[in-house]
């Protein structure tokens, strides 16, 4: 661990003549410190760390030295003329086991410069912009004891700074501290952090938007101790950002090559001694009298299709050595007939197009009966269907324990799949985004596209006969508590838990499918949902799920649900106040609003029932709809709005009336029939977005 010869002293170095009364420590840190930090770890990218327990590989001994020894030199050399170095290069050439190789030889150094890493990764949801910064920080205070402490004083004065938009967390968690005040100075010269993937973050313009904010302080303050090594594909947006006036003169680049001489030779010292390991691990496989496993011919052949392109061989590998199968050898053939098939069918050799048929050939394997199965699990890596973890999945999916474990037992050269006693804290884990990209274009995939029709319907019926299940025609009323789960869970407020959230789930899915993937299947078992959707009481429905429907002109059934009488648009002038139910539901005016450059934000406005309301919420008082201004007040406690606040009715009713007399014509979509009804209207105000949710009575 580095030392501290200089202490960060904090906010108070300076005063005295006065007195702390009672503070609270705890195991050596304040109350505030375990506060602060456990509100940035539930903010992080979870995984996303070099050493998460993740599976991430680093390179094989002694093959990438030249690189590994380039970016070395870079981060050891304190004249370094750039502080940001970009290494890039096509999928599956080797990119991430490089970084994983350099952070962690970078945490065992006598003196660590290891301060953050985050290894980004879309089909494992590993990808969300607006944790990339306080994932960062949080590793950094875990590393910095002074750092620590400016976070700690920071975010017990404003705990809402994690809630900002990238630009402002940026200037606050890593400009301020490292640039402007130099907490480490006299500490550490070089703390380096780490961004694999950039381009598996969520969005082109996040990504150009994260390179142009480090870029650009660091051009302004070059004595900064951070140095960042950023590792992605040359995306054009990418390159275009790095390349663009503001930046050129910031960074360095280091391309790594597909078909090099060095990425090659390294290859074939991979595969070398990865046949090696799986000859020792399956003797009895393998005759004796061969002296040499696979052939010099085989391994030459397989060397060359792989044009030093890594992913190609790991998958291969980790086919071979399969323990399902527990053959290598004939696994062997099998590789070497997928090659001579790509090459008699295409002509070429590259190396993508084998790793499609390499693909292609490992879910073929996939035995008929469960493949329908496999598809529908494989589907939630598309972005509609990126869920909880693995159980929840399944659950939602209606898939047993069993059945799940039966339709994934092929694939394990492909994906990471939970142990059952993990299913229920991870979910899925592709071993690289090369499957999630096949997975995903019908032209590479072809019977195995995961968005295909067939697919697709399979999840919407899914969805119906949960909404279904959860329905009681004799009592009217809708109840998630009837939802059967096909991998149970025994703990009852889990359970429940899990079976509202596969309600709300299937609701909102079935709400914005596209009309695509409707065919008269589809629409016959819909045509069932009659009476739940006219006893769903919509004011019972979460709000977010709500305020996505503001568009039924792009639902595929929204002629069918205005002929069951459950939705229809009124102008604004036709709404009143007295048609609100202000007493009923906790969660009651839920309020949205997005800033055009920055993040979305969620106020919630909350009335009370007469038990009253407990948990955390973000409350606006005083809003003004108009004029966009509002008075933010924080609670964490009860939060009894109908008795103790009068002024909000009246403050509600003020901007409807408003709002009505500058748009009277102003749509208002309406959800349900009388008493359960629900009213979704938005309000553009220069650069926000307004949405209002509202449980309302219409009248009969």
């Amino acid at each position: 661990m580095a030392s501290y010869p200089t202490p960060y002293t904090g906010y108070f170095s300076d005063a005295h003549h006065f007195t702390i009364n009672n503070p609270i420590m705890m195991g050596g840190e304040s109350a505030n410190e375990r506060r602060s930090m456990k509100l940035l770890s539930k903010r992080i990218i979870v995984g996303a760390e070099f050493d998460s327990s993740d599976h991430r590989p680093s390179c094989h001994p002694d093959t990438r030295l030249d690189i590994s020894h380039t970016i070395q030199s870079w981060m050891h050399n304190l004249t370094r003329k750039y502080n940001i170095l970009w290494l890039h290069g096509p999928a599956g050439v080797g990119k991430s086991a490089i970084l994983q190789t350099i952070a962690e030889a970078a945490s065992k150094l006598a003196t660590p410069i290891l301060g953050a890493t985050l290894f980004f990764s879309r089909p494992n949801s590993r990808d969300d912009p607006k944790r990339v910064f306080i994932t960062i920080a949080y590793r950094l205070a875990v590393r910095y004891p002074p750092y620590r402490q400016y976070i700690v004083e920071l975010l017990a004065i404003d705990p809402q700074l994690v809630e900002k938009s990238l630009a402002e967390q940026f200037e606050t968690f890593i400009v301020q501290p490292f640039a402007v005040k130099q907490l480490l100075a006299g500490i550490n010269d070089t703390v380096l952090i780490l961004l694999d993937g950039l381009d598996e973050c969520n969005g082109e313009e996040a990504q150009r938007e994260i390179i142009l904010l480090i870029g650009k302080t660091l051009l302004q303050y070059p004595t900064s101790p951070l140095i960042w090594l950023i590792a992605s594909r040359p995306e054009p947006h990418i390159r275009n950002t790095f390349a663009s006036k503001t930046l050129r003169s910031s960074y360095e680049e280091i391309q790594v090559l597909v078909d090099s001489d060095q990425g090659c030779r390294d290859v074939e010292k991979y595969l070398r001694e990865s046949f090696v390991g799986i000859r020792e691990r399956y003797p009895q496989s393998i005759p004796s009298s061969l002296q040499q496993w696979p052939s010099e011919s085989d391994l030459s052949t397989i060397t060359t299709r792989s044009s030093g392109l890594f992913i190609f061989p790991s998958t291969l590998i980790r086919f071979i050595g399969d323990t399902a199968y527990a053959d290598p050898d004939s696994r062997l053939q099998t590789v070497l007939e997928v090659i001579e098939s790509t090459s008699l069918s295409r002509g070429g050799q590259n190396p993508f197009e084998t790793l499609d048929a390499l693909y292609t050939h490992i879910l073929s394997e996939v035995p008929r009966d469960v493949l329908s199965t496999t598809l529908v699990l494989l589907a939630m890596y598309s972005v509609r269907f990126r869920l909880g973890t693995f159980v929840m999945n399944c659950n939602c999916l209606g898939v047993t324990q069993g059945r799940a474990y039966s339709a994934l037992q092929k694939l394990h050269s492909v994906l990471n799949v939970p142990e059952p006693q993990h299913a229920s804290e991870g979910d899925l884990q592709v071993f690289h985004a090369s499957f999630y990209d096949y997975l995903l274009s019908p032209s590479r995939s072809g019977p195995f596209y995961v968005l295909a029709p067939e697919v697709m319907q399979h999840h919407l019926i899914r969805w119906i006969h949960i909404l279904l299940e959860s329905h009681s025609v004799e009592t009217s009323d809708v109840d998630a508590a009837r939802i059967s789960l096909s991998w149970p869970i025994e703990d009852e407020e889990r359970r429940l838990d899990l079976q509202h959230w596969i309600l709300h789930r299937s609701l909102e899915d079935l709400m914005h499918v596209s009309d695509e993937f409707v065919n008269d299947s589809v629409r016959n078992e819909f045509s069932r949902l009659a009476s739940f959707f006219q006893d769903l009481d919509f004011g019972k429905v979460p709000g977010y799920l709500c305020m996505g429907m503001l568009m039924p002109s792009e639902m595929a059934f929204a002629a069918t649900l205005e002929r069951w009488g459950v939705l229809k648009t009124v102008p604004l002038q036709s709404f009143h106040f007295n048609d609100i139910r202000l007493d009923l539901y906790p969660e009651l005016i839920i309020l949205w609003y997005e800033e055009c450059d920055t993040n979305l934000r969620v106020g919630l406005v909350t009335a009370c029932g007469r038990n009253g309301f407990s948990g955390s919420r973000r409350i606006f008082r005083n809003v003004s709809i108009v004029n966009g201004q509002g008075e933010e007040h924080r609670d964490s406690g009860p939060v009894p709005l109908n008795d103790d606040a009068p002024t909000w009715k009246a403050d509600l009713e003020k901007n409807l009336l408003a709002w009505a007399h500058i748009a009277p014509s102003h749509p208002v979509i309406m959800y349900g029939r009388g008493r359960k009804s629900y009213a979704c209207f938005d309000f553009h105000d220069s650069d926000r977005l307004w949405v209002l949710c509202l449980p309302c009575v219409q009248p009969s």
